[in-house]
């Protein structure tokens, strides 16, 4: 199968290029800039420049591709992500490129869209499975971006076309936000939010790779992709045995949190997300969790 992948020199974009060409498929990796095609080719796919904010331009890369893969997105990393102004690129990204995507996808005449989205879309669900039919909860200022994004891959799913949306969990690997996580954990300063008996649900960037080849497979439609959700309580003992620390990663204060901005309020909520949809109909399973040993360096 021919399959594009945007945002291919990202993290995410490398896994998922990674794990189609070793699945055989015949992948063209997307990048805004000469200097990722070096990072493409060592993943073993194509280059090719495009702009991603140009239809016609990404029209021209995707002409002759089966499938469309979105992955774009520009997470700030650490203090910064405090800042509303440094979530602009990662905004433009989902509002203005995915739609591009989406549009151009479509003019080339490729059959399938998949596309990158999130778990916290969904609402604080305490200790209750969140399952694909649970409402969004997305008033928030944070997700307008998002939900255009969302939009234009419903209207790709037109005339025969099909759109898989995967709504991933909070991901975590060998990265830059992870690095610099681990780096504070060992330093001893706060880096969780939410409450210890809270849920998270969360996804090794390796299996989120995968997990895009696994949709190949699936119907159109939306998608939970995570792995068995925890305790924050133990997340924090896992972030602090990885960091190799003498004490789980510690909590940021009530009254810090109630200070955060909406970027990151909305990692607060408790997500105790079911993925037995994706799992059935595409037979995808988690390989690596937050108790594997060196998961930092996988």
């Amino acid at each position: 199968m021919r399959i594009a992948v945007t945002g291919a020199t990202g993290v995410l974009g490398q896994e998922a290029v990674e794990a189609l060409v070793a699945e055989g498929h015949e992948v063209t990796g997307v990048t805004r800039r000469e200097r990722g095609i070096p990072v493409i080719e060592g993943r073993g796919a194509r280059p090719v420049v495009a702009d991603v904010f140009s239809a016609s331009d990404l029209a021209r890369a995707f002409r002759g591709h089966d499938v469309v893969i979105n992955t774009l997105a520009k997470i700030p990393v650490g203090m910064t992500a405090l800042r509303p102004l440094a979530w602009r690129e990662d905004d433009r990204l989902h509002q203005e490129a995915s739609v591009a995507i989406a549009q151009a996808a479509a003019d080339a005449g490729c059959s399938k869209l998949i596309q990158e989205s999130s778990l916290f879309m969904y609402p604080d669900n305490g200790d209750d499975w969140i399952g694909e039919d649970q409402a969004l909860n997305v008033r928030s200022s944070a997700f307008r971006a998002r939900v255009t994004e969302m939009r234009a891959a419903v209207d790709f799913a037109n005339r025969g076309r099909s759109a898989v949306i995967l709504r991933l969990g909070q991901l975590y690997g060998r990265d830059p936000a992870t690095t610099d996580t681990l780096r504070k954990v060992r330093d001893g300063a706060p880096v969780l939010l939410g409450k210890p008996s809270d849920y998270i649900t969360l996804l090794h960037h390796q299996d989120a790779g995968r997990a895009f080849t696994a949709a190949l497979k699936a119907r159109s439609g939306f998608y939970n992709v995570g792995g068995e959700p925890i305790r924050r309580e133990r997340w924090a003992k896992d972030l602090g045995r990885e960091a190799k620390a003498d004490k789980p990663a510690r909590f940021f204060n009530d009254i810090a949190q109630l200070a955060l901005s909406p970027r990151l309020e909305v990692q607060r909520r408790s997500l105790r997300v079911s993925s037995l949809r994706f799992f059935n109909e595409t037979g995808w399973t988690p390989t690596i969790g937050p108790s594997t040993l060196g998961w930092s360096r996988m």
